[in-house]
C-alpha cells in the first residue's frame, strides 16, 4: 500500500487541490514547490511514492528523477510523471519511467495509477487501512493522528453518506464507528448494513463513544442511550465496543484487538 506521497508542483493551487483530494482518501500527502525541495523530503524520510510535474523551477523533474537514481534510498521509489506532453513522455520512457497522468482535475486517473503502483510494486509496505466515523472533529482526529503514527492508512468521515462511499474506494481492513453517530441512520442500522457487503466479510467493524464525562453528568440519561445503541450494534454484527474515546488508552485498546502496535512507528 501507499502511504506517504510527496507532491511537487510549483503551481500551489492545483498542489493544494490534489493534496486534498488525495488525503480523502487516507494518504498522507507533503507538498514540494521543486524539485530541490522535493528531493530534500524524499531523503530526510520514508516516502512510498513521488507525483511531480515536469516544468518545476531552480529543479525540474527531470532532474529530480535523475538525482533519485543515483541514491540508494531513493533510486526504486515509484514515481509518477504529471504531463499532458508526448515528448515529456518518451524523454521519462527513455530514463525507465512507466507512470504518467494527464494535467486534469480528475483525481480518477491518478487514483487509478497509484492502484496500479500498488499491485506492482512488491516493496511497498501494507498498511492497515482504517475508516473512522463520527461527528465529533476533535476526536475522530486525535484517533487519526495516533494511528498514522502507528503506520495505518486512515481516513474520517462525519455522515453516513460519506462513510458508505469512502468504504467503496477504501475497502478498508477496520472502520471505527461513534455509536451516537446519526443523520439518516443509527449506528446500528449502518453496522447492519455494512455486514451485508461480501467485499467487507474480513473488514472489523468496531464502535466507541466520544461521549465526555461532563456530558454524561449533565444528563444522565445520555450513558443509557449509549448503551442501548453499543447493543444494538453489537446485534447488528459489529464485532467490539472499545469504550469512550480516551487519548491515553486509545492505542493501547487497538493494540488489544490486534489492529496495530501501541507503539508509533
Amino acid at each position: 500500500m501507499v502511504h506517504d506521497i510527496v507532491l511537487a508542483e510549483d503551481d500551489r493551487g492545483t498542489a493544494l487541490l490534489v493534496k486534498t483530494q488525495l488525503e480523502r482518501y487516507g494518504y498522507n500527502v507533503m507538498l514540494a514547490n521543486n524539485g530541490i525541495e522535493a528531493l530534500a523530503l524524499l531523503l530526510s524520510q520514508p516516502v512510498d511514492l513521488l507525483i511531480t510535474d515536469v516544468v518545476m523551477p531552480q529543479m525540474d523533474g527531470v532532474d529530480l528523477y535523475l538525482e533519485l537514481k543515483k541514491d540508494p534510498r531513493t533510486n526504486k521509489l515509484p514515481v509518477i510523471i504529471v504531463t499532458d506532453k508526448q515528448m515529456f513522455k518518451d524523454s521519462f520512457s527513455s530514463l525507465g519511467v512507466d507512470h504518467f497522468v494527464p494535467k486534469t482535475s480528475d483525481i480518477s486517473l491518478l487514483m487509478d495509477k497509484i492502484r496500479e503502483i500498488e499491485k506492482s510494486s512488491p516493496r511497498l509496505v501494507d498498511y492497515r487501512k482504517v475508516l473512522i466515523g463520527g461527528t465529533q472533529s476533535s476526536v475522530t482526529e486525535q484517533m487519526k493522528v495516533s494511528l498514522r503514527s502507528c503506520g495505518c492508512l486512515v481516513s474520517t468521515v462525519d455522515n453516513s453518506a460519506d462513510l458508505f462511499s469512502k468504504v467503496f474506494m477504501m475497502t478498508p481492513h477496520v472502520i471505527l464507528l461513534d455509536v451516537l453517530m446519526k443523520d439518516y441512520a443509527m449506528t446500528s442500522e449502518v453496522v447492519h448494513a455494512l455486514k451485508s457487503f461480501r467485499f467487507l466479510n474480513k473488514t472489523i467493524i468496531m464502535t466507541y463513544s466520544s461521549l465526555a464525562p461532563d456530558h454524561v453528568g449533565i444528563d444522565p440519561s445520555m450513558q443509557e442511550i449509549v448503551e442501548e445503541e453499543v447493543q444494538l450494534c453489537q446485534a447488528a454484527g459489529a464485532d467490539k465496543y472499545i469504550g469512550r474515546f480516551s487519548r491515553l488508552t486509545f492505542l493501547e485498546s487497538m493494540k488489544e484487538s490486534g489492529i496495530t502496535s501501541v507503539k508509533p512507528v
